[in-house]
This record gives structure tokens, C-alpha cells and sequence, in this order.
């Protein structure tokens, strides 16, 4: 019970660290399949024309009979993500304390509003106070997507700092710096790539549609038009949350893990 309880705040050591993210990455995904699988074949999911959270909406269009499978994987990442965040706290402690709450705080923040994204699915219907259940469900997603955005930044900024100026990682048996740009150099391309279709996206279809305008015929929605492109929405969101979960679990496996939190005074 004890090492329950170690673990749980954070302190791994590295093989407990190993499977504990195999255990939860294969649960995840094995949750997610199991979702994508029970779709009903005749609304034809597909990540180039229907967003990642379709798979946990009951409305008809949908899942509706099946949906909560999603709701249950959103929710087993954003719990999962408590020691996963206080273990990184603990290798980041290292180079500073407050920075590494500061890091922590955005990785918690992101786990629950991945948390929220099951609890509130995508779909019509009032839930409270006049609000519907998708409105809920795109302010939670937002809360996620900034949580770990921010993490991703602010984390990337400290180990920059460490790796110039205070070399505190680096007195740390076996650790290499290298190790930790490589997640790094896996998602943002990704995230680069994303944001610059989707940019492009709004003055294609701006042209687009005053072209339409000025001939007199009709054009779609935004989402709609782009809907089977490379410019489309959920494909770029599916890419950049499948790569986004890749990412998170391979940064907390190349950071050291249980041990002395030497320099974090700073």
C-alpha cells in the first residue's frame, strides 16, 4: 500500500514509472478502440469529417448507445495524468521549485479538462442554466488544450534555461538533455503543420467564398467546405491529440525519476 501511495504522489522509480504509463496508455487506447469500434457503422466515422469527441456523443448522428465508452477513456487520461504531473514536478523541482508547480498546475489543468471532456460530451441538450451540453464540452476542451499547451511551453522554456545557464539536470546519473528533445522534436513539427493548414485554411476559404459571393452561388460553411481535405478540423484535432497523448507520456519517461531534489531553491 505504501508504494500505492508513493506512486501516486508522483515518486517512481523508473520501472514503477514504465508501468505505470504502459498501464494507462494501454487502457486508454484500448477504451478508444473499443469506442471507434462500437460506432455505428452507418454514420461512418472517420477522423477526416468527424471530431475525436464524436466518439462519446449519444446523439443519434453518433454513438448513442455506446458513447460512454469515450466518456470513460477522456476520464481514466485526465485522473491519470495526477501522478504523471506530480512526477514531473518532482525531475523538474530540480531546476526550480516554484517553476515546476507552475508546470504542474498546467498539466493538472489539462488533465481536468480532459476529464471534463467525458463528463460534458458533444452533444444538444440543455444540461443547466440554459447551457448545452456541447458548450460545456468546448469550454472544457479549450481548459485542456491551454493546460497542456501552456505545460509544453513552460517545460520547454525550463529545460532550455537548465541546459544553458544551471546544468542542474545534468548532475543527475544517466540523464541526457537529448532525451528530452526528442518528444519535442516529434510534436512540434506536429503542432507547426496543424496551425499552418488550418491558418491557410481561413484565407483559402475567405477567396473562396467572396468569389462565390460576387458570381452569386452558393458556398458552405468554414467546417463544411473543408470537411475531407487536408485543411479539415477534426482531422488536424485527431492528429494533434493522438500525437499530444504520444508526446506527454514520452517527455514523463525521459525525465529521472525518484531521487533528491538537489538545486531547486532557485
Amino acid at each position: 500500500m505504501d508504494t500505492v501511495f508513493r506512486c501516486a504522489g508522483g515518486a517512481f522509480e523508473p520501472r514503477e514509472l514504465r508501468k505505470y504509463l504502459f498501464g494507462l496508455s494501454f487502457a486508454y487506447w484500448l477504451l478508444i478502440f473499443a469506442a471507434w469500434v462500437a460506432y455505428p457503422a452507418e454514420n461512418r466515422y472517420s477522423i477526416m469529417t468527424h471530431t475525436f469527441s464524436f466518439l462519446g456523443s449519444f446523439e443519434t448522428k453518433h454513438s448513442p448507445e455506446h458513447w460512454w465508452i469515450f466518456s470513460i477513456a477522456m476520464v481514466l487520461w485526465g485522473v491519470g495524468m495526477i501522478p504523471m504531473a506530480l512526477h514531473i514536478r518532482r525531475a523538474m523541482g530540480r531546476v526550480s521549485r516554484w517553476a515546476a508547480w507552475v508546470g504542474a498546475f498546467f498539466l493538472l489543468m489539462g488533465g481536468a479538462g480532459i476529464a471534463l471532456v467525458g463528463v460534458f460530451p458533444d452533444a444538444r441538450g440543455v444540461v443547466f442554466a440554459g447551457l448545452e451540453w456541447t458548450e460545456i464540452h468546448e469550454k472544457v476542451a479549450v481548459l485542456a488544450f491551454a493546460g497542456f499547451f501552456l505545460a509544453y511551453l513552460w517545460h520547454g522554456v525550463m529545460l532550455l534555461l537548465d541546459a544553458v545557464f544551471f546544468r542542474s539536470l545534468a548532475r543527475v546519473p544517466g540523464f541526457s538533455y537529448r532525451r528530452v528533445l526528442w518528444p519535442y522534436l516529434f510534436w512540434t513539427p506536429i503542432l507547426c503543420v496543424a496551425v499552418r493548414y488550418l491558418a491557410a485554411w481561413e484565407r483559402i476559404y475567405a477567396a473562396r467564398r467572396a468569389a462565390a459571393q460576387a458570381a452569386g452561388t452558393h458556398i458552405g460553411s468554414s467546417w463544411s467546405e473543408a470537411l475531407g481535405t487536408r485543411y479539415s478540423f477534426p482531422l488536424w484535432e485527431n492528429v494533434l491529440i493522438y500525437s499530444l497523448f504520444v508526446f506527454i507520456v514520452w517527455f514523463a519517461l525521459a525525465l529521472p525519476c525518484r531521487g533528491t531534489e538537489a538545486g531547486a531553491a532557485r
